[in-house]
């Protein structure tokens, strides 16, 4: 009996696809009936996500190669309404092709996730690296100049997202967030105060990151040159080489934090939790308890209300130390 060939756009910012895949790879588990065809709506995310594995699909390629699978009979679609979608790829596609896609109903990822237990997925509906993304990691490494041996000390990984308020990004509105340098300084002065406890490292993703022509595509052109104030000697900042494997390199740390992002919400998938969520925007919020997401264990009332209301970093700290103290104890029980 010959399989149901099903197509799907990877498409949005890094975490979209990221949680788009995720969905794909549960879907393609539960119905080995169907052969799975993916593509990406830009080059750009194309190689960038080839440093993960996709063994549940059978083409992975650029959009424009989708007339080239005549074979294609529906379309698994995420996020179907979304604008650049429609704009950039739905528009260009011939009347053939379109009448393959459903452009009535708006898959989300978020709701996929919730209904089938994905939240965090168990391990093996997790992406993880592909032989090439394997080979990718230790240059990423050294050319981010990761200390030789950081991982037998703890870790910290710090994720900085700061949304203009000149514009709604990705459907987030800044309204609420705190200034800038206010967020600088205190997130400084949190980790000065974890560093003198713990002999902790740093892993700050998002700063210190300038941006070129090179890799304007690849760090879409967001994030800013200055970073915390830390002791150097302490700090790593990863460079937006690629998305895929930083998260991979953020996701071995000991502890994680950061802003609402993307980023944040892979980590959280990938580690299966355990990631303090800081400073997150109220209009974000609103979308996970609207889609009743349980992102960062947002699904508990308490929890949900102390991340609207109480934005204090004396809170993120005890969240993180707390993190730190239990890793202690780990160790010294394996000794």
């Amino acid at each position: 009996m010959a399989r149901s060939v099903i197509g799907s756009i990877l498409h949005g910012a890094y975490g979209d696809l990221y949680e788009q895949a995720i969905c794909l790879k549960h879907y393609a588990a539960n119905h080995p009936e169907v052969e799975l065809k993916l593509f990406t709506a830009t080059k750009t995310r194309l190689e960038s996500f080839r440093a993960l594995d996709f063994p549940f699909a059978t083409v992975f390629d650029l959009w424009t190669e989708i007339e080239n699978h005549p074979n294609i009979s529906r379309f698994f679609q995420f996020q179907i309404f979304d604008g650049e979608l429609n704009r950039d790829i739905l528009n260009k596609l011939p009347e053939s092709i379109l009448a393959k896609f459903d452009r009535t109903r708006n898959k989300l990822p978020w709701v996929y996730m919730r209904k089938n237990r994905l939240t965090p997925p168990p391990n093996r509906y997790k992406l993880t690296l592909s032989e090439y993304g394997l080979r990718e990691l230790d240059k990423v490494v050294l050319a981010s100049g990761i200390p030789e041996g950081v991982w037998r000390k703890q870790t910290i990984n710090f994720l900085w997202r700061y949304r203009s308020s000149q514009r709604i990004e990705h459907g987030i509105s800044s309204v609420g967030q705190k200034a800038q340098d206010e967020l600088v300084q205190s997130y400084s002065a949190m980790f000065q105060r974890i560093a003198s406890e713990f002999d902790c490292h740093f892993i700050v993703c998002g700063m210190k990151i300038v941006t070129t022509e090179f890799n304007r595509a690849i760090t879409d052109n967001k994030f800013p040159d200055f970073g915390l104030d830390l002791p150097p000697e302490r700090t790593t900042y990863l460079k937006g080489l690629s998305w895929p494997i930083e998260l991979e390199i953020a996701s071995r740390s000991t502890a994680c934090c950061g802003n609402a992002s993307g980023f944040t919400e892979g980590l959280w998938l990938k580690r299966g939790g355990n990631v303090v969520l800081m400073d997150a925007p109220l209009h974000y919020l609103a979308k996970i308890a609207y889609h009743r997401m349980p992102y960062f264990g947002l699904n508990r009332p308490l929890a949900l209300a102390e991340a609207f209301f109480n934005r204090s970093t004396d809170a993120y700290r005890r969240r993180i130390e707390s993190i730190l103290r239990r890793d202690e104890k780990q160790n010294l029980k394996q000794r």
